[in-house]
């Protein structure tokens, strides 16, 4: 045989041995596919609720999706519902996801919609326990006592996520709860995500420290700006050992968060809140805080004139802004100016 001829063969069975490792792939890559899709997303079972926001794009609806631990291979379900030409008919709504069903059964319902026997109920910002424990109890979804116990025994204050959910009118308890906390999850992890210490945020003692400083910056603050200098406030006081003396812990209690505010009660000796008695932070949180607070808390405002701040008051001239100060006798002055009385943080 000649060396042409050696090299003809040669080059069939390069050919040959290509074609088939493509077929190879290809079958190897539908099988993977079949697979995904047939599959249950947890063999464990449970349920998972998950909420898509009002006017949530395609990328932001996976990207919750895959944060809710109910899409495992984000490219091969992103593939698919593009296959299916659903990019665009993903609806918003509260989904309680069976985790038995599969990426097939999930697209379904994401495309068919929440189903309609639901209570549609927002938690504001800012919210304690009780509160929200008005609100569920006062629509139908719970027993006030029992959600109470709840959160009590699971530590849950902090945790119970401000947002307008759609929520089954026969859900249990545990259903209705897990709602919220999963929400809190999904948003806190989107929030640490990125920082040079996330992995230790994870852990429950960081994230409790950080939750319920979130909670006395969404209490005192409103625009973001004013949130991250609050923020800041709080970060210098801690570091420098001082008292946060904020208003809204002197009020945190099952009888006391319909009261405003007094010397009386901020002065408490008995009170275990109050951080004009306690030093540092509160045992817990003492409201439950939004994505803001969370961000302010994580990243309070720079620069060398922040890192100076001690004290601030609300301005109470309709801007819902504080005035920041560094030393007490500039805020006694900023007091006096604002408040028209030498009382003040």
């Amino acid at each position: 045989m000649s060396g042409r001829d050696t090299l003809k063969q040669r080059l069939r069975q390069a050919v040959r041995w290509g074609v088939f490792l493509s077929l190879l792939g290809g079958a190897l890559g539908f099988l993977k596919v079949r697979d995904f899709l047939q599959s249950p997303i947890a063999d464990e079972g449970g349920f998972r609720t998950v909420v898509i926001p009002k006017g949530a794009n395609f990328n932001e609806i996976m990207g919750r999706l895959v944060s809710m631990g109910v899409v495992r291979d984000r490219t091969l379900f992103e593939l698919y519902v593009r296959s299916k030409g659903y990019t665009n008919s993903l609806k918003a709504g509260a989904y309680q996801i069976d985790l038995k069903s599969t990426p097939h059964e999930l697209l379904q319902q994401l495309v068919k919609g929440a189903a309609l026997d639901e209570v549609q109920v927002t938690l504001p910002e800012g919210l304690n326990r009780w509160q929200v424990a008005d609100i569920l109890s006062g629509v139908g979804l719970v027993d006030r006592e029992a959600f109470l116990q709840k959160v009590q025994a699971e530590d849950l204050e902090g945790r119970l996520f401000p947002e307008t959910y759609r929520l089954g009118k026969n859900w249990s308890l545990d259903r209705v709860v897990g709602a919220l906390t999963q929400q809190f999850d999904a948003v806190y992890a989107e929030v640490i995500a990125g920082h040079p210490n996330a992995a230790n945020l994870n852990t429950p003692a960081a994230r409790s420290h950080l939750v319920t400083l979130a909670s006395l910056i969404e209490k005192e603050g409103q625009g973001q700006e004013d949130r991250r200098l609050i923020s800041r406030v709080f970060h210098n006081r801690l570091a420098q050992g001082m008292k946060l003396q904020t208003d809204p812990t002197c009020v945190y209690g099952a009888h006391l968060y319909k009261r405003t505010p007094s010397p009386a009660l901020c002065k408490d000796p008995h009170s275990q809140y109050s951080t004009y008695v306690i030093d540092g932070l509160p045992p817990t949180p003492i409201a439950n805080p939004g994505r803001g607070s969370l961000e302010a808390a994580l990243y309070p405002a720079t620069g060398d004139k922040a890192a100076k701040l001690l004290y601030f008051v609300a301005k109470r001239d309709g801007s819902k802004q504080h005035h920041f100060s560094e030393t007490f006798a500039e805020h006694r002055q900023a007091v006096s100016r604002f408040l028209k009385s030498p009382e003040g943080k």
